[in-house]
């Protein structure tokens, strides 16, 4: 089995090259029969994050690949075109600060095989975070009532959080009908999936909030996250795959 491990990345460079050296290649590498591809997806960076990012990849194997530089662009649009260079069996995403552990994969893989998606949830029994600044839980909670006040997501319920895992072949039809390239492009990947009855499974996930490193302000992108909401419903038809696209991807 392969896997391909995309982690858009915005001005995160220094730890991103460590991440990758202390953790990632590590994990990764530590598990049995899996091969697997890491694809750097940066867009948005200044030139001096860039330039460093170019520099400092030249360190790491050949299975970590740098896709080209996006001057413009949301991490919606980076994980798309991690999506559309994948040519592994698995897409797996999640951010450059890692601010979700790893080990959720672990659970992931006996079971792999049996679903179409895995979706990582800070919510659920079993799931560890830490306390997070009072703006940042109202923003949690609020998307997650207005995510399930427009849409009806059998199966979701923490549509946010940014560790997610597709069968590659159900992913690159996602990808070809993808709209929205900001942070609401996650409810548009789950409204999809359920929209088409792809198998999809929770997973509790270990996840740690680092306001220092984050480049994410709730209230900054809340309007637009609205915006795109209904951007999502209006496109519903389009999302429906046919009968035959489906058989083929069996």
């Amino acid at each position: 089995m392969k896997l391909s491990v995309i982690i858009p990345i915005k001005n995160q460079t220094s730890l991103l090259l460590s991440n990758l050296k202390e953790k990632v290649l590590p994990y990764f590498d530590s598990l049995p029969n899996l091969t697997y591809d890491v694809l750097i997806v940066p867009n948005g960076s200044s030139e001096q994050e860039q330039a460093g990012l170019e520099e400092g990849l030249k360190a790491f194997p050949a299975q970590v690949k740098m896709l080209p530089f996006a001057a413009e662009g949301a991490k919606g649009a980076a994980v798309k075109r991690g999506i559309e260079y994948s040519d592994s069996d698995y897409v797996l995403f999640f951010d450059a600060d890692l601010a979700t552990d790893l080990s959720a994969f672990s659970s992931i893989l006996p079971i792999i095989k049996d679903h179409d998606a895995f979706i990582g949830d800070r919510d659920m029994k079993g799931s560890v975070k830490n306390k997070r600044p009072f703006i940042r839980r109202v923003g949690h909670f609020g998307s997650k009532a207005l995510v399930k006040l427009r849409f009806r997501l059998k199966g979701v319920d923490d549509t946010q959080c940014g560790f997610k895992c597709f069968r590659t072949k159900v992913a690159k039809k996602m990808a070809e009908r993808q709209i929205i390239d900001g942070f609401a492009f996650d409810v548009e990947y789950c409204y999809f999936l359920c929209l088409n009855g792809f198998r999809i499974k929770r997973i509790p996930v270990r996840w740690f909030n680092n306001e220092r490193e984050s480049s994410v302000s709730f209230a900054s992108a809340s309007k637009r996250f609205s915006s795109d909401l209904g951007r999502i419903k209006k496109n519903k038809r389009n999302y429906l795959l046919s009968e035959e696209e489906k058989e083929g991807l069996c």
